[in-house]
């Protein structure tokens, strides 16, 4: 799970995922220019950032989060939760219905079978859902994934039209949180059977359980819409920016063709803004090459980390883990919760030396300090291959290659020492750290037995228990030096002023109109 995040009055709390930039129009109207056209809205299914997007604001389901934060009822009047945190009790209100295109009335009513029939979709092998693993804590939801169990014995049963039940295996202190993604949003089992394997794929063959509906869906983009009511935003449209190109996030919104935009200027601005981080710039050492003793590694990591100095372009801030901030597991807080990673090494001198026993410097002929064309980081990598240089005497050279020649070098493990962004876009703490494992991509070609012990477990574990196994993967790589976090990379969202209650996850992605108003 994710945070969320709200924009309001004069502060906004948004962000950018991916590389979506959101843009609005007309009174009451918002615009969010996507990278491809909505696809699939299918809410057990979908995963590309724009189909979420739309799912968030197409579907409701038993609970969602208001601009502050806080879960309040949606599609139920209420819950109950036992006293052992393993029972989960929904009181559906009366008279739901689903709402089909350009407004009209649904024959279709939303009833406690519909949430039934999402989740054992939802865990039958065929959907491949990937919302599966967040509600794998409900009872027998592994065992029905595999086939071992019927779908009828998932933990998901309904009492009546109104009453829906969750039974978990196992207490998940973020299950209500987890009820707000796409996967949790019901589904009527009449209507599925009806479109034929086209559920969601098309007007025709989606129905709206949320407070906007499907205006028009054609190859120019996702049209959503909702009753006006006063200030608040009424219609949504999910477009490719055809006609935009070129202008600054600035020009964009003060020429109204935008309400939000990214920048990386860094410039000063009157908008509304808010910088946050998803990329961490490491030094990445190949763990297989010369510099396979860890002692090595540690000690250049030491030297690395005291000589870089944070460029003062306003674009990068100092690194506080490899896991850069704003991430959560399980809806914890995980930078918080982690604390610190970052190793206390002793001597560098003295592990230098150890290290260097037995090699010779021409071991050293061929290494060079990789890095990104454009990065804005080369002073930054000149600081540490000169304090390399003072301290150790090794004479690297800093090698800048065209980006997408870096990427290609870096997944085919063509360097020695880069200079590298981790990306978070993803949103998932695992994904970050499962690169640095021969199944995730082999990223510094790290091998550790308790490092993949631990990573494995985390996947099958819920809440805190997930949060502490990353925490120590986190400290072990860092430990290890395999890689070493150098700096934070800054990003903001500009933001028109006069947008209020727009609740955004930087990482979800999540862009939710339920609350917003436009002045």
């Amino acid at each position: 799970m994710k945070r969320t995040l709200k924009l309001f009055s004069a502060a906004l709390l948004a962000a950018v995922v991916f590389s979506l930039v959101g843009c609005g129009s007309a009174s009451n109207s918002f615009t969010w220019f996507v990278d491809t056209i909505p696809a699939n809205l299918d809410p057990q299914v979908a995963s590309a950032a724009s189909d979420v997007i739309a799912c968030e604001n197409l579907y409701s389901g038993l609970v969602r989060k208001d601009p502050d934060g806080q879960l309040q009822p949606e599609l139920c009047d209420r819950w109950e939760v036992s006293a052992d945190r393993r029972t989960y009790t929904f009181y559906l209100k009366d008279s739901l219905c689903y709402t089909a295109a350009k407004g009209a009335a649904a024959e279709y009513a939303i009833t406690a079978d519909d949430f039934v029939f999402a989740f054992r979709r939802m865990f039958r092998a065929e959907t491949n859902s990937p919302y599966a693993v967040e509600f794998s804590a409900i009872e027998n939801s592994a065992a029905v994934l595999s086939g071992a169990m019927p779908e009828t014995a998932l933990g998901v049963s309904a009492h009546g039209e109104q009453t829906l039940v969750f039974q978990l295996s196992v207490p998940d202190e973020n299950f209500l949180s987890k009820l707000t993604l796409p996967g949790a949003m019901p589904c009527d089992e009449a209507f599925f059977n009806s479109t034929r394997g086209t559920y969601g794929l098309s007007t025709a063959s989606t129905l709206s359980s949320g407070s906007f509906y499907i205006y028009n869906w054609t190859s120019s983009g996702l049209f959503l819409r909702r009753e006006p009511s006063g200030s608040r935003i009424d219609n949504l449209r999910l477009v490719q920016n055809t006609n935009a190109a070129g202008q600054s996030a600035e020009q964009l919104i003060s020429n109204e063709k935008c309400s939000a935009a990214l920048d990386d200027t860094g410039a000063q601005t009157a908008l509304q803004s808010i910088a946050y981080s998803d990329t961490t710039w490491a030094l990445l050492f190949r763990c297989d090459s010369v510099f396979s003793s860890t002692e090595l590694r540690q000690a250049l990591a030491s030297v690395a980390r005291d000589a870089a100095e944070v460029p003062d372009t306003g674009l990068f801030t100092a690194a506080s883990g490899l896991i850069p901030e704003g991430l959560t597991v399980d809806g914890i807080d995980y930078r918080a919760a982690a604390g610190d990673p970052m190793p206390a090494i002793p001597d560098a001198k003295e592990l230098y030396r150890t290290a260097r026993q037995g090699m010779q410097n021409s071991d050293f002929n061929k290494v060079t300090l990789l890095l990104p064309a454009g990065s804005g980081l080369t002073q930054a990598a000149e600081q540490i291959n000169g304090a390399w240089q003072k301290e150790f005497s090794l004479f690297f050279s800093v090698e800048e290659v065209e980006p997408e020649e870096f990427a290609k070098r870096l997944a085919e493990g063509s360097y020695t020492i880069a200079l590298a962004p981790i990306s978070a876009e993803s949103g998932s703490v695992y994904s970050i750290l499962t690169q640095f494992t021969a199944a995730g991509g082999g990223l510094a070609h790290y091998e550790n037995s308790l490092y993949a012990t631990q990573l494995a477990a985390s996947a099958s574990a819920t809440g805190s228990t997930r949060c502490s196994l990353l925490a120590e993967c986190e400290r072990q790589l860092l430990q290890d030096c395999a890689a070493v976090p150098l700096f934070a990379q800054q990003k903001r969202l500009l933001v028109a002023n006069g947008i209020h209650d727009l609740i955004f996850d930087p990482f979800g992605p999540v862009l939710d109109l339920t609350y917003a108003t436009k002045e």
